[in-house]
């Protein structure tokens, strides 16, 4: 088949898994279903109360809140609105985001590679990758979120080659999207200007070998000073997202907070050296009597304050144990493992191929030309940025799921090119016994 016939059979299999999952739910409306969607009521119990007058805080008689960033909940909303307090219309609504990453993934492949093979594989890849499917069931921010900056890194790859300053706006605009929806992301467009501005002053025309056959007409290069300018609308259109709700914390709360008054505790709880930063752990059990005092009575923007200075305190007094704390999260997320516990055949399942997919990507950067790796420095900048905020907090593998999508078009390159090497090696050997007396 085609490339892009295996993309509708991509296309087609990513709606079949993940509807097929939301049917088998035995009791759709009861949420949360599982450990892995524990978070779920502190999303769509916001939305409700969007809904009913209450809002955006936990209780009538409680203060508002920031510690979930509106986006999912304002998502649980709109779809509560349209179809009453349903679940399984939440759950149809994220399969068909995710059926939309699917193809995104594909485009991904193109924009970077001129490679419709490149990007059938990744997509259908993605398609059928486990957690993908089940996230999509979750009333959990990973499709939603995953959708969005996937959406962003597209618009991204789309400004570059084709040097649109309307791309990076909308890219701005998805990008804010996205953080709003989970607040990892926040200072991402500053690492990506910055990448941007280094890639464009030491950009190299060099091209590599090995790759034309994979690799389809080459991608005109737009990393240059126009791609800076257009990094630079990228960061104003993002900022023009978020401003509504910082001006709403600012309000409400007296307090600059752009994303969430969770910040500070996460870093708290993802440093404390003597739960190795479990993240499962609750913000209490870990807190000293001294700090408990601190924090008893005091708003949840000023309680998320004391707790970042005291997370900062902690960080310099043990900077040894937090920097070997650091590399233990690496396996932890990535593989899901190092948690000094027996790992399930689940868990290594899924360590073996993301190591799979890892080590596919970083074979495929080392083989395509460097100009081609230059136009995909959003995507990579996004990896690399998302892994170092994720290791500075908490470090679970749920977190990286959403950059799946992003490694899977240089992984199935990689596997691409290798392949064709497997099959030029397998025929050097046949020609070499063929002529043997």
């Amino acid at each position: 088949m085609k490339p892009r016939s295996w993309l509708v059979v991509a296309l087609a299999a990513a709606l079949v898994a993940r509807i097929a999952v939301i049917l088998a739910i035995d009791k759709p409306q009861t949420v949360p279903r599982s450990l892995a969607e524990s978070d779920a009521p502190t999303y769509y119990v916001l939305a409700e109360h969007l809904l009913d007058g209450t809002g955006y805080r936990y209780a009538a008689d409680q203060p508002p809140t920031a510690k979930r960033t509106p986006g999912y909940p304002l998502l649980v909303a709109s779809i509560f609105k349209v179809f009453g307090r349903n679940f399984t219309a939440v759950r149809v609504v994220q399969a068909l985001l995710d059926v939309g990453t699917v193809l995104m993934v594909f485009a991904m492949g193109m924009l970077l590679f001129a490679s419709p093979a490149a990007g059938a594989l990744a997509a259908l890849a993605y398609a059928l990758y486990p957690p993908a499917i089940a996230s999509s069931s979750y009333i959990m921010t990973e499709t939603s979120y995953t959708f969005f900056l996937v959406l962003a890194m597209v618009l991204t790859l789309f400004a570059v080659r084709l040097r649109s300053y309307l791309s990076y706006a909308v890219a701005g605009l998805a990008l804010g999207i996205s953080t709003l929806i989970r607040p990892g992301v926040f200072l991402l467009p500053a690492a990506l200007l910055a990448v941007g501005l280094a890639v464009a002053l030491g950009w190299s025309s060099h091209t590599g070998r090995g790759v034309g056959r994979v690799l389809g007409e080459r991608p005109r290069v737009g990393v240059g000073p126009r791609a800076v300018k257009g990094l630079v609308l990228l960061g104003i259109a993002f900022c023009l997202v978020m401003l509504p709700w910082t001006l709403r914390n600012q309000r409400a709360m007296g307090r600059f907070i752009p994303t969430s008054t969770l910040m500070g505790t996460n870093l708290y709880k993802g440093n404390h050296v003597a739960t190795q930063g479990a993240y499962f752990w609750s913000t209490d059990s870990l807190l000293t009597p001294a700090i408990k005092s601190r924090v008893a009575g005091v708003s949840e923007a000023e309680k998320d304050r004391i707790l970042g200075a005291e997370a900062r305190k902690m960080i310099l007094a043990n900077k040894g144990a937090v920097a070997l704390l650091t590399l233990r999260k690496i396996p932890r997320l990535w593989l899901n493992l190092g948690y000094g516990r027996q790992p399930s055949k689940k868990s290594l399942a899924l360590a073996a191929a993301h190591l799979a997919l890892v080590v596919l990507m970083i074979y495929a950067l080392a083989a395509i030309p460097p100009d081609v790796r230059a136009i995909g420095f959003a995507p990579l900048t996004t990896i690399v940025f998302s892994t170092i905020m994720y290791l500075a907090v908490a470090a679970e593998v749920r977190f990286v799921f959403p950059l799946v999508p992003l490694v899977l078009p240089y992984s199935a390159l990689g596997a691409l090119l290798l392949f064709g090497r497997l099959r030029v090696l397998t025929r050097r050997k046949r020609a070499v016994a063929g002529d043997a007396p």
